[in-house]
């Protein structure tokens, strides 16, 4: 695969995630608008079966017919998980590797802010980062990747999405472009492995390969 546009998700992917710190954010948020969490979960397993990856349909069960911004509930959401989360440490060298071969993006879910802040000086081996500021819908929609795909003058053909969870497989399959999954994000291995994807990534340096 030479000179090719690799969109990444960034969560799980090139930012280590977990689910424990996730249903911790959730709770502080539920928490600071005056409601009990155990109104819609009670554990990290419980968490994981109320969760959806369309934030949007989370901030909804929460805050029900009150209106809060999609910034206002980012704010609460990155304040209280960004702090417990970091780059993989494979992340900086493996960039500038492949950024040697081909055009990289990200089209994350988080807001663009978190996304650059956490990569700092990295923001700027990717031709275009996508947030979830810049899309009317998430993934699964493959609003994003259209974007990605424009602002980067990619054709189809020459891109692939790679993602940790069943939302970007099926974003990248909604475009049209091949897609790669791997297997130490917050997905589950055997459900991404059964995707069906053009790419299996088992551990970060298998990415070396594109």
């Amino acid at each position: 695969m030479e000179n090719k546009l690799i969109i990444f998700d960034f969560d799980g992917v090139l930012r280590a995630a977990s689910w424990e710190h996730l249903c911790n954010a959730y709770k502080k948020i539920i928490e600071a608008v005056g409601k009990d969490p155990a109104l819609f979960f009670t554990d990290v397993v419980s968490f994981r079966n109320w969760y959806n990856v369309d934030w949007h349909r989370n901030e909804e069960q929460i805050f029900g017919g009150t209106y809060v911004s999609n910034a206002l509930f980012n704010k609460m959401f990155h304040a209280n998980y960004d702090p417990n989360i970091s780059l993989f440490p494979w992340v900086p060298d493996t960039l500038a590797y492949l950024s040697g071969k081909h055009k990289l993006a990200i089209l994350s879910s988080s807001a663009k802010s978190s996304v650059e802040r956490e990569l700092g000086e990295l923001s700027q081996v990717f031709s275009f980062i996508t947030g979830a500021e810049e899309v009317s819908k998430l993934k699964p929609d493959p609003e994003g990747v259209f974007l990605t795909l424009k602002e980067t003058n990619t054709d189809i053909q020459d891109a692939i999405m790679i993602g940790d969870m069943n939302v970007d497989f099926m974003a990248g399959k909604n475009a049209g472009i091949r897609t790669g999954v791997v297997k130490w994000g917050l997905g589950d291995w055997e459900e991404l492995h059964a995707l069906g994807a053009d790419f299996l990534f088992e551990s970060p340096d298998e990415l070396l390969k594109l």
